[in-house]
């Protein structure tokens, strides 16, 4: 004997269900799992370096590992200690800087510079540079607002025959 529903009975308990807020809140609860579950998940993928010479113009390449767009991020940096030309720098931070990425959604990729918040002339050699990069990002669904931070160390490697740049988690 198959089991048969009674449209009046099914039309009045989706009423009773909607009415209870049932709906809602099973929609909110669903956003806020997916919220926990799916943040973005910024990472330093590598270091360009766009001149063999030149270790000023390099660049970190940072993706989003996430699912969820990542929004406003930022690159603050703090405990710079640098060599530039004849001047030392020692114990330096730079913080809130303007966006360096307005948007990064889930699995792709952007450049910033290697020293956010310094100028360099063209084609300036770096002595010596060490720092701890702080990227800040935030997510947004609907009216859900959380702020996320990284931190890796990186630091300026040079040779007789050229240089590197080594980036490691913080």
């Amino acid at each position: 004997m198959p089991l048969e529903t009674d449209p009046a009975m099914l039309e009045g308990s989706t009423t009773l269900l909607r009415w209870l807020g049932a709906t809602s809140l099973l929609g909110a609860l669903g956003l806020y799992v997916a919220w926990i579950t799916l943040p973005p998940e910024l990472v330093i993928e590598a270091v360009v370096d766009k001149s063999k010479k030149f270790n000023s113009e390099s660049r970190i390449k940072i993706k989003n590992n996430g699912k969820m767009p990542a929004l406003a991020i930022k690159a603050d940096v703090e405990n710079l200690c640098a060599v530039i030309a004849t001047n030392r720098f020692e114990n330096c931070g730079i913080f809130n800087g303007p966006s360096a990425v307005a948007r990064l959604a889930g699995g792709e990729s952007a450049e910033i510079s290697i020293s956010p918040g310094v100028g360099f002339g063209q084609g300036m050699q770096i002595t010596e540079f060490s720092y701890t990069l702080i990227l800040k990002h935030q997510a947004k669904v609907f009216f859900f607002h959380k702020k996320f931070q990284k931190r890796w160390k990186v630091e300026l490697r040079n040779f007789a025959d050229g240089f590197a740049w080594h980036v490691v988690p913080a």
